[in-house]
Formats: structure tokens, sequence, C-alpha cells
């Protein structure tokens, strides 16, 4: 009889363990498809901004990243709809309120850096009064970004997404600083209009490889794990 109660006591301990574990893994798996997806949608609009300034001759095409964040949600609220719910974890709340913060910062400081600009543009007369006090936004961005990575990396315990997020974003955001990027496409013989629009899309190359590193890939290796 003892023996018997000691079993389903011991049963018991592994049904609770194995409950456990399954809740955990689709949680893992929850968290990484919202990466999986958010790193996708950002690749994907980073390759399409720099092509609608192409054929726009203008900037503008970078008012597009204002309807990211919308997409994004959409895109994972109608995949949640198709797919069993995964209860809302400690740690994916985690993730996606950095990169909520994330996003509100960088948006915030992308529309007050070009109202400074349109301002100093049209109220100021002298060319280099106006390249003094340009604010040039991109390195704060890819700043913010890579923060946002290396917490990901420390909420995931992932030290290689750690360091990705705190090297990649100093070293991007000090050779934006330096016009590094335009330097190596004139040494590198490319046309003259691309060198002067480099501005443009270099950026843009750089929150795709942020994109992809710092949220399709670790977001993928969460979905694939067993």
């Amino acid at each position: 009889m003892e023996e018997n109660i000691n079993m389903t006591a011991e049963r018991s301990l592994e049904i609770i363990t194995e409950q456990i574990a399954q809740s955990r893994r689709a949680v893992s798996k929850s968290t990484g498809q919202s990466l999986y997806i958010s790193g996708l949608c950002t690749m994907c609009m980073a390759v399409v901004v720099p092509i609608v300034n192409f054929l726009l001759n203008t900037p503008l095409g970078h008012l597009l990243w204002f309807a990211l964040p919308f997409i994004i949600l959409f895109i994972i609220r109608t995949n949640n709809k198709e797919r069993e719910h995964a209860p809302v974890s400690f740690v994916g709340s985690l993730v996606g309120k950095t990169w909520i913060t994330f996003g509100i910062f960088g948006l915030g400081f992308f529309i007050l850096a070009n109202v400074w600009n349109y301002i100093l543009y049209h109220s100021v007369t002298n060319p280099t009064a106006i390249i003094a006090h340009h604010v040039d936004f991109s390195p704060i961005i890819i700043l913010l970004m890579g923060m946002a990575v290396a917490m990901t990396g420390h909420i995931l315990k992932s030290k290689w997404l750690v360091w990705f997020g705190i090297i990649a974003s100093l070293v991007i955001a000090i050779g934006s600083y330096a016009g590094i990027g335009s330097m190596i496409l004139a040494r590198c013989g490319a046309p003259l209009q691309m060198v002067a629009q480099s501005n443009t899309f270099l950026p843009c190359v750089s929150v795709f490889v942020f994109a992809l590193f710092g949220l399709t890939l670790p977001g993928w290796m969460l979905k694939k794990q067993k």
C-alpha cells in the first residue's frame, strides 16, 4: 500500500514537471515567434525604405518607419489567433516591453530631430550654422537599438546577443558620426550620386543587420528549440 502511494506521488511529480517543461517551451516559442516576426518585418522595411527614397529621389521614404509598429502588431495578433495561445510569461513580457520602450524612444527622437532640422533649415541662412546644429539622428537610434538587443540578450540569458548589441551599436554609431560608410563607398569607386545619398540608405543597412542578428536569429532559435 505504501509503495503504491509512493509510486503515485512520484508519478504526480513527473506529470507536474512535464507540464511545467511544456509550458516553458510554449512560452519560449511564443516569445521567439514574436521576435522572429518583428525581425522579418523590420528587415523588409529596411529594404523598402531606401528603394522608395531612390525612386522618389527624396528621404520621405523614412516616414514609412512610423507604420512598422502597427504592421508588426497586426501580424503578431493575426498569427496568435491562428494557433494555440501560449500563456503570458514574465520573460516574454520583459522582452516585449524592452522593444516597445525602444520604439517609443526611437520614434520620439526621430520626430523631434526632424522637427528641429526642419526649423533649422527654414530659419537659418548660414550653411555653416546649419551643418553645425543639424541633428544626425541615425547614430542615436542605432545606440538605442543596440541597447534593446543587449537587454534582450540579458533577459534571454544569451551572452553573444548581449555582446553583439553592445559592440555592433558602438562601432556603427561611431562609424556613422565619422562618415566612414561614405568614405568606403567613395574609395571603392561608387557613383557620386550614391555617395551623396549614402546617409539615406546606410542607416537602413545598419537596421537590417541589427534586425537580422538581434531579432530574427534569436527568435528563430527560440522557435526551434525542443
